[in-house]
């Protein structure tokens, strides 16, 4: 059986007795806009400008088979969908998004009625609607000191990518002192240096480049940071990994979920 949409946390809203007639979730997401004013002169300096939140409405009916069961169906939405602090909600089978319920608004029922409206308001902080997570790797050769890749990066806003080196497994260290990666379009970087006793990365240990949470990750253990954090526009784009001291070998593991507004 083919699954219908939309979904709040696994519990259907396009089904035999709850049946979704209208959403409305593409209008897209005010900017908060802070900014400055400019001495002598017209006009304001943005000092920041990012997407708001998201709010979605839905419409339909709740359908029972009697007055009884549709008491009963009416619990069951509200236990499901209306309790809930926070869900996941998909509108499509490759578009979900983190979302609150605000409201819920249900006429009582008249006697021996078996149907009744429904209308709820969801409140998205995150204002995207993300498809499932994209993934890539590539062989790093021993001695590497540099490689560049192209990626094609999916959705319609910015990404946020995660960007993994694995090196190869063995005892001691290998003499990968620094790793560097740069977003080609803007050429900004963000830049790992060797931390430890040694200041090079042991065999069979990680540097992950966390662009989300803006921070670097050794191992399990967050060290300091250098550079800037590029935002991945969706396009094909290249990027570069320079490795100080060179690379032992291993693989190299980006990946990302796409952004849709």
């Amino acid at each position: 059986m083919a699954e219908t949409y939309p979904k709040f946390d696994g519990f259907s809203l396009q089904s035999d007795n709850y049946y979704t007639t209208n959403i409305e979730y593409r209008t897209t997401p005010v900017r908060s806009v802070d900014a400055q004013k400019i001495a002598r002169r017209p006009g304001v300096k943005l000092l920041a400008h990012e997407f708001g939140e998201r709010k979605v409405k839905l419409q339909g009916f709740i359908i029972g088979s009697s007055s009884s069961d549709l008491r009963d169906k009416i619990d069951s939405f509200h236990a499901s969908v209306t309790s809930k602090e926070e869900g996941i909600l998909e509108i499509e089978s490759d578009r979900q998004a983190t979302a609150t319920v605000l409201s819920v608004v249900i006429p009582d029922p008249a006697y021996a009625q078996d149907m009744v409206p429904f209308e709820a308001e969801l409140i998205m902080a995150d204002p995207f609607f993300y498809a499932s997570q994209h993934q890539v790797a590539w062989s790093v050769g021993a001695g590497a000191t540099s490689m560049q890749q192209t990626v094609s990066v999916s959705g319609s806003i910015f990404a946020e990518p995660s960007i993994k080196y694995d090196a190869p497994a063995g005892e001691g260290y290998t003499t990968t002192s620094g790793i560097i990666v740069s977003y080609g379009p803007t050429g900004e970087t963000v830049t790992w240096s060797g931390t430890g006793d040694t200041t090079t990365l042991a065999y069979g240990d990680s540097v992950t480049f966390d662009y989300i949470n803006h921070r670097i990750l050794e191992g399990t253990n967050e060290v300091d940071v250098e550079g800037v954090f590029s935002r991945w526009d969706p396009v094909s784009t290249t990027f570069t990994v320079t490795f100080s001291g060179t690379a032992a070998g291993g693989t190299l593991t980006l990946s990302y979920q796409p952004r849709y507004l």
